[in-house]
């Protein structure tokens, strides 16, 4: 098998339709699966889900356990980790597999747009993609977990996803001991912005500054703001 696509789910019956329909349209010669890896949703996603999968596993609460289960029944040597709320364009793993063919890159992730339109939004999104570029031209490139690609072999070096509140960060820093981490323009993924909606986009950065703060001071920070912190595993 050339490549195992990972979905980590939890109660997505709204988004994880689109994204599996994009997933099963790659417009490529490469032999590939669909593993949704599903944290024991209490709506329609197991059963949409697997109308569309090649495997359905389930595992305990937490994205980076689910995203570990799914490499466990894995066969792909490019792994490619997609988040259920994320629609990757035709030649998506084509370039991605062709790209980490180069063993001096550990993992990388590919630019995106968001599913929904406005000023603000593209705004955002232009932002954050010249942050992706500006880490990467600094030799200090950075992994977004709703779309991440790397190789199983990088993966067991790492040691799979860190139980961490920014297990895509952690991961990633851990990869670069291995090779570089590369950031894509293009192609681009399309990903909700739902975030961002229901807490705008200066809620959304103080969000992931709070976990970014959880994981280098986590005894202070929880003192400071334990509801933060308590919240964050149960909705991954």
């Amino acid at each position: 098998m050339d490549v195992s696509i990972i979905v980590p789910t939890l109660n997505e019956e709204g988004e994880i339709r689109a994204c599996l329909k994009a997933i099963n349209k790659q417009d490529t010669s490469l032999s590939y699966e669909v593993i949704v890896s599903d944290g024991y949703s209490e709506d329609r996603t197991v059963k949409i889900a697997e109308k569309y999968a090649d495997k359905v596993v389930l595992a305990r609460r937490g994205i980076w356990r689910g995203r570990n289960k799914g490499v466990r029944v894995s066969k792909g040597k490019t792994l490619v980790f997609i988040d259920a709320d994320t629609v990757i364009p035709p030649n998506y793993i084509d370039v991605v597999h062709s790209v980490l063919k180069d063993k001096s890159i550990a993992a990388l992730t590919c630019g995106f747009t968001f599913s929904k339109k406005s000023r603000k939004l593209s705004m955002a999104a232009k932002l954050l993609n010249q942050y992706f570029v500006f880490k990467y031209l600094s030799n200090h490139g950075v992994l977004s977990g709703f779309n991440l690609c790397t190789t199983k072999r990088i993966f067991r070096k790492v040691g799979g996803f860190p139980n961490s509140p920014v297990e895509d960060g952690k991961f990633g820093e851990k990869a670069s001991e291995f090779g570089r981490i590369v950031f894509l323009p293009e192609p681009r993924v399309v990903t909700s912005a739902r975030r961002l909606e229901s807490h705008g986009l200066h809620g959304a950065l103080s969000y992931y500054l709070q976990l970014m703060l959880t994981e280098d001071a986590p005894k202070f920070f929880k003192e400071i703001n334990p509801l933060k912190y308590k919240e964050y595993f149960p909705v991954r």
